[in-house]
């Protein structure tokens, strides 16, 4: 089966601390996963009990991860290894394309 989605439709942003987290696509390997940041919202430090891709689709990302920081512009991308505690701010109004493996829960990300 053939599934469809675009990053760019529907744009639901959160008022408040938490950014808006949904499921674009889910596949036999992955899912997707779209995550709306108004400027200064943040995800708190979490970890991922696998392998994660992070892309800024758009706005500009603050990531902390071991002791360091990187300024995500869009386009830019960083992948982590399973268990790396790490920690995002948004700097402007952001979008971000997760990529977590099918075996991840995305309640994990939205309890953040």
């Amino acid at each position: 089966m053939v599934h469809t989605a675009s990053f760019y439709e529907d744009l639901h942003y959160e008022e408040g601390n938490k950014p808006a987290v949904k499921v674009m696509i889910k596949t036999d390997l992955a899912k997707e996963i779209r995550i709306l940041f108004r400027k200064n919202q943040e995800m708190k430090e979490h970890k991922a009990p696998y392998t994660i891709i992070v892309q800024v689709l758009e706005g500009i990302i603050d990531f902390g991860t071991d002791g360091q920081r990187y300024l995500l512009n869009k386009g830019m991308m960083i992948v982590l290894p399973a268990h790396q505690i790490h920690d995002l701010i948004a700097q402007e109004e952001s979008m971000v394309r997760l990529s977590l493996n099918l075996q991840d829960h995305t309640s994990k990300v939205e309890g953040v």
